[in-house]
């Protein structure tokens, strides 16, 4: 159950279903109708039948008769029943439909909408609670037409009741109105405090899924196990457990209290009908068989109103579950799609790509991710952004690709700002590989040309084969046509790594976009398999935009241009070589604190000192390097000896390493 607030009424949800009915299913409220007006025609017949047999019994009516009516009421609730049995399975499936095309409309706004939206708190919570809508046959956009029937139901039985008890004491209606009225609120006290209690309850439910998932699950098996992790799960597991069953408890107590309420109440309503009947009865005023049919229908007649009352609640719950259906489906677009300009004709191909002044802040952040920040890319260029993890590389990129829109600034298209063009449109240009790649459960066709119709066979063995990957799909039984995505396909190949890595080469070159986008596709891969692959990428898309994105600055030495994020912004700008001769951040991030590079005879070593780190860069024989802080150089130092270590206090120029204290001879030069 939901306990926020709804966008929309219990009259505009139901409207919302029942034009989702009429385009997908209508004969479904026909048969809603005519299955209510069946099932009070089947209550009137049971409610008419012993009272009707008891008068011709009394009367000593005819064999032959007395059968006869029996066979009557007998054959029309056998009837009635079975009329309504199979209004039950012809209504089935189109509930079904109606309940999967909304599934389907969900679906289509989540793939669809702006990507912005979806890390908004209230969208991720309005997708959450429209799974729970529309996940199962019980769920709001299925059980509403069960509701709705059952209120129609109970309207039509209220009515008809009323007209049977006319003869009936007002005072009896009365009190058999409070009674229901009575029960109903003691039944919706414990649905309040449902409401009001079940966050914790549902949170404890989901570790125990969770872990109860962990346990099972093969890849968290070898961890379990090493870290002897079985002691913690049972006992957070068990914690939780407490939670639920203490809930369960307190709701059954709640529960517990609303039965004694109602049997309270319905002591009371039948001891005054009792009482009314018995008099009337005794007075003469009454015989047995109006007896029974006037208990009967007291008795009856609360469960109608009841049901009228319950079913409303029960409506308006659902209505809430509805309303989170169409809160997400008519969730605002910040971005323009249809009603977008249509990207300019470019026969050239030739686009350039400008942020301006463009600043960008997360949500809920104090300080801006990047601010103020100016970059060009000139069509064919292969730019490298680099920096720590956390600067905002990534986010460079979203905007670059039209998946955020600045705070502040804008993102020009050959000069004109992006907002105004087709979304869509605008995404074509771009051929991405992120480091959060999807393999879909499809065939390897499938995933390296992104779709299921339409898939040119040519273009796909020529990427498969461009990307190095033909010789290992040959191989396979099935080839192209291999599936993938064990999760749908028991019999599909897993891919390694390498495969994997690929796999997105091979849907980038199928792609042939103008602009390439690699967002650290490779960060679980070694430094040697990173750059190695970035180098195919770069020899593969000669003459397109390439942007590569790593925090390994070895990796795209080979760009036009690399940029440094820190800081907000651009804090160094180069080529390597440039970037390296400034000697700043880039210089030392770029040397590996721990290693040496053989280029001929030349070594190069890093030394840390208290007052900043250096390189020695020896030439031959000569054991001179240089300290650089800052960009600039210090003084000279003087190595004696190879090995690397970190040193204390000051270098001063012309003290050799030997006058220095050695500090740290097991890890000696840290972080890069």
């Amino acid at each position: 159950m939901n306990n926020h607030k709804s966008e929309y009424g219990v009259i505009q949800t139901i409207r919302f279903m029942i034009r989702q009915a009429v385009k997908e299913a209508p004969a479904v409220l026909v048969w809603l109708v005519v299955d209510a007006i069946l099932a009070l025609i089947l209550q009137l017949l049971e409610l008419y039948v012993t009272p009707v047999l008891l008068r011709d019994i009394e009367e000593q009516i005819a064999l032959k008769e007395l059968v006869t009516t029996i066979l009557f009421f007998s054959s029309g609730i056998l009837l009635l029943t079975g009329l309504k049995e199979y209004i039950n399975n012809a209504t089935y499936q189109g509930k079904i439909e109606i309940r999967m095309s909304l599934c389907k409309a969900i679906t289509e706004k989540i793939g669809a909408t702006s990507y912005c939206n979806l890390g908004k708190k209230d969208f991720q919570e309005k997708k959450e609670r429209t799974n729970q809508a529309t996940s199962s046959n019980s769920s709001a956009t299925e059980i509403i037409w069960i509701q709705l029937n059952q209120l129609v139901f109970c309207i039509l039985g209220f009515l008809a009741y009323l007209f049977v008890m006319k003869r009936m004491n007002v005072l009896i209606l009365a009190v058999t109105i409070l009674a229901a009225v009575v029960s109903y609120l003691a039944a919706q006290r414990s649905v309040v405090w449902l409401q009001n209690n079940r966050a914790e309850n549902d949170h404890a439910r989901q570790c125990m899924w969770y872990l109860r998932g962990e346990a099972w699950s093969p890849v968290s098996a070898k961890d379990i196990r090493i870290l002897h992790m079985k002691e913690w799960l049972l006992k957070t597991m068990k914690q939780n457990y407490e939670i639920f069953m203490h809930f369960e408890r307190a709701l059954g107590n709640h529960h517990f209290m609303a039965d004694c309420v109602n049997i309270f109440s319905a002591l009371i309503r039948n001891g005054v009908a009792y009482a009314y009947l018995i008099g009337q009865v005794l007075a003469g005023n009454m015989d047995a068989p109006q007896f029974i049919l006037y208990f009967s229908a007291v008795s009856g007649f609360t469960s109608w109103v009841q049901g009228i009352m319950e079913n409303v609640a029960q409506i308006r719950q659902s209505g809430v579950g509805i309303s989170d259906v169409m809160e997400l489906i008519s969730y605002e677009e910040p971005y323009r799609f249809e009603d977008g300009e249509p990207l300019p004709k470019n026969a050239a191909g030739q686009y350039e790509l400008r942020l301006e002044n463009v600043s960008f802040r997360y949500p809920g952040a104090s300080e801006d991710t990047l601010h103020n920040l100016n970059l060009t890319i000139q069509n064919g260029e292969k730019l490298a952004v680099v920096g720590r993890n956390g600067a905002g590389k990534s986010t460079l990129v979203k905007l670059l690709c039209g998946f955020f829109d600045p705070t502040d600034g804008c993102v020009l298209l050959n000069g004109e700002d992006i907002r105004k063009y087709n979304r869509k449109e605008y995404y074509r240009l771009f051929s991405a590989v992120f480091q959060d790649f999807s393999i879909l459960p499809g065939t390897i066709a499938e995933n390296v040309a992104q779709c299921v119709d339409e898939i040119d066979f040519s273009r796909v063995k020529a990427a498969v084969k461009d990307a190095g990957l033909e010789e290992n799909i040959e191989r396979l039984s099935e080839k192209y046509e291999t599936k993938l995505g064990r999760k749908v396909h028991l019999d599909a190949y897993e891919l390694s790594g390498g495969e994997t890595q690929r796999l997105m080469l091979a849907r980038a070159l199928y792609r042939n976009a103008p602009v390439i986008v690699l967002d650290e596709p490779t960060a679980a891969l070694d430094p040697i398999a990173e750059s190695d692959l970035y180098e195919r990428y770069h020899e593969l898309t000669k003459g397109s935009t390439s942007i590569y994105v790593s925090h390994r600055l070895a990796s795209t030495r080979f760009c036009d241009r690399i940029i440094l994020i820190g800081a907000g912004g651009i804090a160094e700008m180069g080529t390597h070589e440039e970037l390296m001769e400034a000697g700043k951040e880039y210089a030392w991030a770029a040397i590996p604190v721990d290693t040496k590079w053989e280029a001929g005879k030349k070594y190069v070593y890093r030394l840390n000192f208290a007052n900043g780190a250096g390189y020695v860069d020896p030439e031959e024989d000569t054991n001179k390097g240089e300290q650089i802080l800052d960009g600039e150089v210090k003084f000279d130092v003087e190595v004696t000896d190879w090995e690397s270590h970190d040193y204390t206090g000051d270098m001063e120029s012309g003290e050799t390493t030997e006058d220095l204290d050695e500090t740290d001879t097991e890890d000696p030069f840290g972080d890069e």
